[in-house]
């Protein structure tokens, strides 16, 4: 009966509508020549390429970010690792205004140099963190044994530790990919129309032709595309979303870690913080380069020339309203999959089968919303909700509905690993004294993982807050969130307006990094948990 209310909320909300965009798809062209700026093929194989240029780059960076940051430990590392984890969880046109900001440095960017380099600054930390995991969990006594048999320590790291993260690396190589492909935001505001993937090309079938039927299309390759990086990444065996702590084997720098940590501090510090920094700073700089507040001070108005339909206060106001609504609904629905999962595998352990088949099927049906853009999700909508029932397409909580969708995959990563970590002695010794299975989970299980449980809440915010492919879809005049006012902004030209959007880009960095710093800390509770 439990199982019963998560399993309709996500065939309804994501899996009803999901199909609908495949059946629409297969009954289209995939083939032939369209002369439009969104045909196929051309705009499928950008996608590709973009996307595993800009994830290899990612490794070349994130692996040596990995070793320094997990492998070896410093003052002030914990902080370090919280801050690059700030890019990852930012709303992608914040991110577009960040490497905007960076390429004025030289002149400019062109566009698709500045798409790679935003997909490396977003994604960073996905490969340090949990190649990073697993590093900190291998044996030393491996990489001592090399190198006292003659190996340096760039190829003991080589020979012996980086065959052993095979895993976390194949891991955060395909979810950075999907994350690369899926890049909606980035694209739209620095491909300057001249380039598209499949997801902006979705939302110029859809927006501009009204072509439901080639969005369709197009949406059915981003799919097939997602679900290949989605089930890699399933493969590694390792959780790419997770934020929590793991119990640490690091050693202390020393004069041989010198040039990987020399390589870390200048690739972290030009990648991660220099765009960060100069996103704070220009907010407060006038177009003449006089410090100034004016910028902020606009946020109560529409822009030059009253270009937005509502001022960013309104929008606010829907923004948090839309993540209050969808923060609620994904955390109840991801904490009770979480609960019963954690329960399903307990009970598949004592019964000593080899496969789960049955607890692997339902973990996948609740992840597989993460592994589907949201713009797809969106068109998947307008498609479905037509006749009787079109009246919901301008319904406001739709959007967070949506939204909510988007975060649930990410509550159960964080929930479900903390709530199988459990110590059963506690939990055998509560129902020994006579509690039951509803006491034992509000007074043993929520008081082992209430660090665990904040930071599901925190990110699946976060979610909500810069979520922009299905607002760009759903959400119409007055209903409009910060992330889609931020883009008619960007893209419209003019001091006034751009000065606005970096006001409102310094705000949710500024709101983004104090959320990651309060979820990253270790607390001795949380500490104690992973140690059982």
């Amino acid at each position: 009966m439990l199982w019963a209310a998560p399993l309709t909320f996500v065939a309804v909300l994501f899996y009803w509508p999901l199909l609908r965009v495949l059946h629409l798809g297969f009954g289209s062209h995939l083939i032939g020549t369209i002369p439009t700026e969104v045909s196929i093929w051309p705009v499928l194989w950008f996608t590709i390429w973009q996307a595993l240029l800009s994830t290899l780059i990612a490794l070349v960076l994130g692996i040596p970010g990995a070793y320094v940051l997990y492998r070896k430990t410093f003052k002030g590392a914990a902080v370090i690792r919280s801050l690059i984890t700030v890019p990852f969880m930012l709303p992608s046109l914040v991110v577009a205004i960040a490497i905007t900001e960076l390429g004025a440095l030289i002149g400019g960017l062109d566009p698709i140099v500045a798409i790679i380099m935003a997909n490396v600054f977003a994604n960073y930390a996905v490969v340090v963190r949990t190649v990073g995991s697993q590093w900190q969990t291998l044996d030393k006594q491996t990489d001592e044994e090399a190198e006292v048999a003659g190996a340096g320590r760039f190829r003991s790291t080589l020979k012996v530790a980086l065959p052993q993260l095979r895993s976390s690396i194949r891991s955060s190589s395909a979810i950075v990919v999907l994350y690369c492909a899926s890049s909606y935001g980035i694209v739209l505001s620095l491909g300057g129309g001249k380039v598209n993937t499949l997801e902006t090309a979705i939302s110029v079938a859809v927006l501009q032709r009204l072509d439901l039927q080639h969005g369709a299309a197009l949406a059915l390759l981003q799919i097939a595309f997602c679900l290949a990086a989605f089930t890699a990444s399933r493969w590694g065996g390792t959780n790419p979303l997770s934020f929590e702590p793991s119990l640490s084997r690091a050693t202390t720098l020393d004069k041989r870690d010198r040039p990987a940590m020399l390589f870390v501090a200048i690739s972290s510090s030009l990648l991660v913080f220099l765009p960060l920094l100069l996103v704070l700073a220009k907010s407060f700089v006038s177009h003449d380069g006089s410090l100034t507040f004016s910028n902020f001070l606009l946020l109560d108005s529409r822009g030059s020339r009253d270009l937005l339909n509502i001022t960013f206060l309104d929008a606010g106001l829907n923004s948090i309203r839309n993540m209050v609504l969808a923060t609620v609904v994904s955390f109840l629905v991801g904490a009770l999959v979480s609960y019963l999962l954690a329960e399903h595998s307990r009970r598949h352990v004592r019964t000593n089968k080899k496969t789960d088949v049955l607890g692997i099927g339902l973990d996948a049906y609740f992840l597989l919303p993460i592994g589907v853009s949201s713009v797809v999700i969106g068109l998947g909508y307008l498609i479905t909700l037509t006749g009787n029932i079109a009246w919901l397409r301008s319904a406001w909580y739709l959007v967070p509905l949506v939204q909510a969708m988007l975060a649930i995959p990410m509550v159960v990563r964080v929930l479900y690993p903390s709530l199988l970590a459990i110590d059963h002695s506690a939990r055998e010794q509560a129902m020994t004294d006579g509690a039951r299975k509803r006491q034992v989970f509000f007074y043993v299980d929520l008081a082992l993982v209430k660090p665990v449980l904040k930071t599901a809440i925190a990110f699946s915010a976060l979610v909500s807050l810069g979520e922009f492919g299905a607002a760009s879809l759903l959400a119409y005049g007055d209903q409009s969130t910060v992330p889609m006012l931020m883009y008619q902004l960007i893209a419209r030209p003019g001091n006034q307006n751009y000065g606005m959007a970096l006001a409102v880009a310094t705000i949710l960095t500024l709101v983004t990094t104090l959320v990651v710093l309060l979820v990253s800390r270790e607390p001795s509770s949380r500490m104690k948990l992973l140690k059982h």
